[in-house]
């Protein structure tokens, strides 16, 4: 039976959870579901890429305060979905699920479902409630890995099955094209240099200090390396991280060796992978991490941490390893990612160890739970989700 289905994301930009929720769509259609990506648009200017799948992008006002900001694209995309039909609605995060959560409180649907693909630590008690909410009221949860279905299960009483995640073959390839050449022009990197290649932004939770550390030991004994910082596009401020990582580039004097993108247009990612010679990951906190997956894709070296997510879903020979806790350990790994024995290693065993993640699979885990919420909305019967008022 076809469904139609309403994926909802928090953001048009390219954080993993959109990623995710984009490719489960396309995924979905490619199975002959109506699947809808939804998200609110403060530019204007719609997803990151074109996907293959229908999309609605909800009018959205900027708000720089971001407790203000989360009550505001909740009202925003509740009010949108009112009136609006879907079999199967599904949020990919908290803002979203918050606004279905309010649906169903006023009766207008029985039930969501919600993927979790990662917790964070809040200090203000709305969004920290917000988060709660957004767990507790949904009729479904999915998540993305073993680490963080224990942590709903043990520390949120909620039973989350494992969907996973994928990779797009065809996108993420080790065949070169032109494009590649082109873009070492474009940012300015050096032709004569190794890449070293992080993806995320200035952010805490992407170790990128640690990292910055790492590379400059990596100089000392590599003077032909240069690092690459690209993306970044988030709701959240990272501004007083950034202004620690600034000051520690410009007291190291290794400023001219460091590039830092910010936002990066999709269609740069693969041709990025393929001109880093690795791709280093050190993050300490991550629902799976698209990012390796997608390197692997391409044929070259991972660094990642030795800790879940990481080490459900990869084996001691599909990535080089560090400890985010033991900074060498980092800089050790990225010295042995840019022997030629690693990069020839990796040329062929990384899509080979991509390959084991399909999409077609991620999106056959949500059926039976779609199918389950389908029913409910024909028999207009509330679904047993736990709802908790509305923080004020």
């Amino acid at each position: 039976m076809s469904l139609s289905i309403g994926i909802l994301t928090h953001s048009t930009n390219p954080r993993g959870g959109v990623v995710h929720g984009m490719a489960l769509a396309e995924t979905l259609c490619d199975a002959g579901h109506d699947a809808t990506l939804i998200a609110p648009d403060v530019t204007g200017s719609g997803f990151f890429r074109r996907p293959r799948c229908t999309t609605w992008c909800i009018p959205a006002a900027s708000v720089p305060d971001l407790p203000t900001m989360v009550e505001r694209r909740i009202g925003e995309i509740r009010d949108a979905l009112r009136g609006q039909h879907f079999d199967v609605l599904h949020a990919q995060d908290p803002i979203s699920a918050n606004a279905l959560a309010d649906l169903v409180q006023e009766g207008r649907i029985p039930g969501f479902a919600r993927t979790v693909h990662h917790l964070d630590h809040f200090t203000h008690p709305v969004l920290a409630a917000r988060q709660e909410r957004g767990i507790r009221a949904a009729a479904e949860l999915f998540t993305v890995s073993t680490m963080w279905e224990d942590v709903l299960r043990n520390d949120h009483g909620r039973e989350a099955p494992v969907v996973g995640n994928g990779v797009d073959p065809v996108r993420f390839s080790p065949v070169a094209t032109a494009y590649d050449a082109a873009l070492r022009a474009r940012y300015h990197l050096p032709a004569d240099q190794h890449l070293i290649l992080s993806v995320g932004g200035l952010e805490r939770r992407k170790n990128t200090l640690q990292l910055l550390d790492a590379f400059l030991a990596l100089r000392r004994e590599q003077p032909d390396v240069h690092l690459i910082v690209a993306g970044g596009a988030s709701l959240l401020d990272h501004s007083a991280y950034r202004t620690r990582f600034m000051a520690r580039l410009r007291e190291s004097g290794a400023a001219d060796h460091v590039t830092i993108t910010g936002p990066v247009a999709d269609e740069d990612m693969p041709s990025f992978y393929r001109q880093a010679d690795v791709l280093a990951y050190p993050s300490v906190t991550e629902g799976f991490g698209l990012c390796p997956l997608e390197a692997l894709a391409c044929g070259i070296p991972v660094v990642v941490p030795a800790a879940p997510p990481f080490t459900e879903h990869f084996s001691a020979t599909d990535a080089l390893w560090c400890q985010p806790a033991h900074p060498d350990t980092l800089f050790m790994a990225l010295r042995d990612a840019l022997r030629v024995e690693s990069r020839d290693h990796f040329r062929l065993s990384g899509p080979a160890t991509a390959r084991r993640f399909d999409w077609d699979s991620v999106a056959s885990r949500h059926l039976p739970a779609y199918r389950r919420l389908a029913a409910l909305q024909h028999a207009d019967v509330p679904a047993p989700g736990v709802l908790s008022p509305c923080p004020k």
